[in-house]
């Protein structure tokens, strides 16, 4: 029986980064919703280390991800996470429990709760084109493909970028796994719910068309189907 989850952070902390300057404990360990495969994940700063790193340990009986900082590398991390529209190192500084503090946790953690408090930034217009595109091909793909197997990997793909596309089209934070359902709900319970039914319909059933219908209306709800004349990149 493994150790009490801060409790074993705390040892690692003192342990592997004795020397660094703030530590907080994020994720499920912070929220106290730990399962028997959770991972203690904890975010450094520690300024004696030569660059920003992520790594994964085991100890006292957990496995443990860190993402280690200096200052200058978390203020761009959280800028980073803005860009991208991904909260995942703003929740664990806004939300985790604090480890070790040097004065300046408060400060971070005001900041991070700030950031998540604000839209994360807008798509510009060649990347919601491109979004756009992307999704008006795939949908392609799925109604004219007479192969039942190609039609489930185009529908796995169009799952996540049209997830995506619904997030941060409409200024809301994306997330990764778990976290993109608990956006996705969280912006649209019964969008999330038709979303999610038509899905596993189509996987059950195969029959694709509710759910080729409910990204129809999606795209239709930011511009509509996008595949000659607005949409440019680079080769």
């Amino acid at each position: 029986m493994p150790m009490p989850a801060r409790t074993a952070a705390e040892h690692f902390i003192q342990q592997t980064f004795p020397h660094c300057d703030v530590a907080f404990l994020g994720g499920s360990g912070a929220q106290k919703e730990l399962t028997k495969h959770s991972d203690l994940d904890i975010v450094i700063l520690d300024s004696t280390q030569p660059s920003a790193f992520y790594q994964c340990f085991f100890a006292f009986g957990w496995n443990i991800e860190t993402f280690v900082y200096h200052r200058v590398s978390l203020s761009m991390a959280f800028a980073t996470s803005c860009f991208e529209g991904i909260p995942s190192i703003l929740r664990m500084c806004a939300e985790g429990m604090v480890l070790k503090d040097d004065g300046s946790a408060t400060a971070i953690q005001a900041e991070a709760q700030e950031r998540t408090r604000q839209v994360p930034s807008l798509w510009a217009d060649e990347k919601h084109q491109e979004m756009r595109f992307m999704i008006t091909d795939l949908l392609g793909d799925l109604n004219d493909s007479t192969c039942d197997k190609e039609k489930i990997f185009v529908a796995y793909k169009l799952f996540a970028l049209v997830s995506e596309f619904v997030l941060r089209a409409n200024g809301y934070w994306i997330g990764q796994g778990k976290w993109m359902y608990r956006s996705l709900l969280h912006f649209d319970p019964d969008f999330c719910d038709r979303y999610l039914e038509f899905f596993r319909h189509f996987m059950k059933t195969g029959e694709y068309k509710p759910f080729y219908t409910l990204i129809e209306e999606v795209l239709e709800q930011h511009g509509g189907r996008l595949f000659a004349g607005g949409y440019q990149k680079p080769l």
